[in-house]
């Protein structure tokens, strides 16, 4: 840096004086202070870069004094990225808060009248609430997906970033997804990512309202749905609220049907039922029907044609002694088939 202070760089004239110095040291393969200094670095300069380096994982202390290694680029450089992702994914989340705390302190008020209550300012707001409220969790997350302007749009950014969604271990995670959802590519990428991360997930024919309920904290309500904007969605921190909006989706999850291979052989037996004569075919078209999905849905799901699903639904039909779907669905449930 030919004697410039650093203390007078910011922003990317700092990362590119970091990177510089990190060049140097990959050129010298083992740098020291005396090396550096050869080079025309100042003593504050090498202090701060190499300090700087150290803590994002590129270099380690050397066995003497004023000398550093140079860790494995490929792992380093890797590692460094995962993380300035995380930082990035964070600065998301929480861009909404940091709105409305510029607004307050701006003088321009909170939208929420009730402390505890706060509307949120649009699709936008609302995606990045959610995704904080997955962050946060450390003993629940519960989240029933209507198919609202939000939702959707978090489920595309889900499935394009598979650890959008990821919640901390131990978490009692629940999914529960309209049906009407299952057309979207997006939608069953994500599940089959929460399934595999050990959330629960089910899905039902008409979902009330997209809602989450973090912990005992706090609930957010996404009205997207019927606003497009998403004007009246809500984040509350109220007993009574979240309370209530647990209590809808611990109705919800009741009525909702299990996606996938959800129970094996082992808990059909304990729950006095029999395994199921089908097919994995016709099984997973029997779990979409119960779930509620169309004729359509199950085609599109299952890579087959609507005349297909509807011959194999009559067979599915016919092995339950059932004269409706309705029933169907009934006697699958009943005899532990799903």
């Amino acid at each position: 840096m030919d004697g410039q202070h650093t203390d007078r760089l910011h922003g990317a004239a700092y990362e590119e004086f970091v990177s510089g110095v990190f060049r140097r040291a990959l050129r010298f393969g083992t740098p020291s202070r005396a090396a550096l200094r050869a080079e025309g670095m100042t003593d504050a300069e090498i202090d701060d870069a190499m300090a700087e380096l150290v803590a994002r994982g590129f270099l380690q202390p050397g066995d003497e004094p004023d000398t550093w290694q140079v860790l494995p680029p490929r792992e380093a450089v890797a590692r460094y990225a995962a993380d300035t992702e995380h930082r990035l994914r964070l600065a998301r989340a929480t861009a909404g808060e940091l709105e409305r705390a510029w607004r307050r302190a701006a003088g321009g008020g909170s939208r929420g009248a009730v402390p505890g209550m706060d509307l949120l300012g649009g699709v936008d707001d609302i995606v990045g609430r959610i995704t904080a409220m997955h962050l946060a969790a450390s003993e629940r997350l519960w989240w029933a997906i209507d198919g609202s302007v939000a939702s959707r749009r978090l489920l595309e950014l889900a499935a394009q970033d598979p650890t959008l969604l990821s919640v901390r271990e131990g978490v009692d995670r629940r999914l529960i997804l309209d049906t009407g959802l299952l057309e979207l590519p997006s939608t069953v990428t994500v599940m089959e990512q929460a399934v595999h991360d050990g959330a629960a997930v089910r899905t039902g024919n008409g979902i009330p309202v997209t809602a989450v309920v973090v912990d005992e904290d706090v609930t957010l309500v996404d009205i997207s749905r019927f606003d497009p904007e998403g004007i009246g969605s809500f984040e509350a921190r109220l007993e009574a609220p979240v309370a209530a909006v647990a209590n809808l989706i611990d109705r919800t999850w009741m009525l909702a049907a299990p996606y996938g291979q959800m129970r094996d052989a082992a808990l059909r037996k304990e729950a006095g039922g029999s395994s199921a004569p089908l097919d994995e075919r016709d099984q997973a078209i029997l779990q979409l029907l119960v779930s509620g999905a169309s004729d359509q849905v199950i085609a599109r799901q299952q890579g087959i044609s609507v005349r297909t699903v509807e011959r194999r639904v009559r067979y599915v039909m016919e092995h339950l002694g059932a004269a409706t779907r309705f029933h169907a669905g009934a006697q699958a449930v009943r005899r532990g088939w799903v």
